[in-house]
């Protein structure tokens, strides 16, 4: 988002509501961002298990 959109934003709905949407779109990015590194390490967590798992099994 440019600087020429913001000021426009603001212009046409106001303080408040400019920084509600920009707030909004920061949260949704970092909880983005969050579930990612989350989905990796559960991935990592089920990998992890079946490995042990198998060498339980073989031994």
């Amino acid at each position: 988002m440019q600087v020429a959109d913001m000021i426009t934003l603001v212009t046409n709905v106001g303080f408040p509501v400019t920084l509600c949407f920009i707030l909004i779109r920061y949260v949704l990015g970092t909880i983005g961002e969050k579930l990612d590194q989350l989905d990796a390490s559960l991935k990592q967590l089920s990998q992890a298990i079946e490995s042990i798992r198998r060498t339980e099994k073989g031994g």
